[in-house]
């Protein structure tokens, strides 16, 4: 069962009838990362002498932690022994799917859709938490940072992905809490769902225009699977 849908749900079935698959990103959209990736910089910057508390961390996220160390001024030649250390750092971190994550791809799965995820986050992170939090058996194809091209918010992670699920991007939707998120599925030619979490882009995401911009997981799944009923009603 669904819940009801708003008037801007009705504008999105009508867009995505052709649904086969879902696309998500994983940091704020299906785990709960903001707190823990808060304290791994704050710990990281502390060591090389950089200021960091909650207003820099909303002047300087973006999924590109690269240009977050640019911005803060972590000199470039510093970039690599930064990475590891914050993968030791959050690897210490205990993060959370975000609530009804596992059931929302469960329903999504069960209905036949094709699942993928598109991340920037680090590949053998990413699949260690998605393993350890039973989200892993869902996904289909699995696209983190630097099997791609290009990265966010180019659309060559999308794509990729979707020509591992052998799924054309108009029917596909893919499932973001960044304006990043929005402008690689606008790139790659896929509808795209905007998910406010934590990190501190939400009015940012908002301004981006997603087709939809979802309350929860669970709201989104609703769409979603409303937007695949109208299709086999069809």
């Amino acid at each position: 069962m669904t819940g009801p849908l708003l008037p801007e749900g009705h504008r999105f079935l009508s867009h995505h009838a052709g649904l086969e698959a879902v696309l998500f990103d994983w940091d704020g959209t299906l785990v709960d990362s903001a707190a823990a990736t808060f304290e791994c910089y704050q710990l990281l910057f502390k060591s090389y002498g950089i200021a960091f508390d909650r207003r820099r961390f909303a002047e300087t996220y973006l999924p590109d932690w690269h240009e977050t160390y640019r911005l803060l001024g972590l000199a470039e030649e510093r970039w690599a022994e930064a990475d590891s250390r914050w993968l030791e750092l959050y690897s210490e971190q205990r993060v959370l799917p975000l609530p009804h994550a596992a059931a929302v791809l469960a329903r999504l799965a069960g209905a036949g859709l094709r699942l993928g995820l598109v991340t920037s986050g680090d590949p053998r992170r990413v699949a260690r938490e998605a393993a350890a939090l039973g989200l892993d058996h869902h996904l289909h194809a699995l696209v983190c940072a630097g099997d791609a091209p290009r990265p966010k918010p180019t659309p060559d992670p999308l794509l990729l992905a979707l020509a591992r699920l052998e799924v054309r991007p108009d029917h596909a939707v893919f499932v973001g809490d960044s304006p990043e998120d929005v402008q690689m599925a606008r790139a790659a030619g896929t509808g795209v769902i905007g998910i406010p979490g934590g990190f501190p882009n939400r009015d940012a995401l908002a301004a981006s225009a997603p087709d939809l911009l979802a309350a929860s997981l669970t709201h989104a799944a609703d769409h979603l699977l409303a937007a695949l009923s109208t299709r086999r009603r069809a």
